[in-house]
């Protein structure tokens, strides 16, 4: 990196929100697929069977 960029992101706050937005992406990517894997087999066939399950018929006024 040549040193005017180097002074330019070290005097500015302009890589604040990139580097935010990237913790912010990484954490909660982490919580989602500790959650997945944290699951309970049951929990996981449920859920499965949710996109085979019928639909309730909903009565159209």
């Amino acid at each position: 990196m040549s040193r005017f960029a180097a002074e330019f992101f070290a005097q500015s706050p302009a890589l604040l929100y990139p580097v935010l937005a990237l913790l912010l992406f990484f954490t909660v990517f982490l919580v989602v697929v500790i959650r997945v894997l944290r699951m309970s087999k049951s929990e996981v066939d449920h859920n499965a069977r949710i996109p085979l399950e019928e639909e309730l018929e909903v009565p159209h006024e």
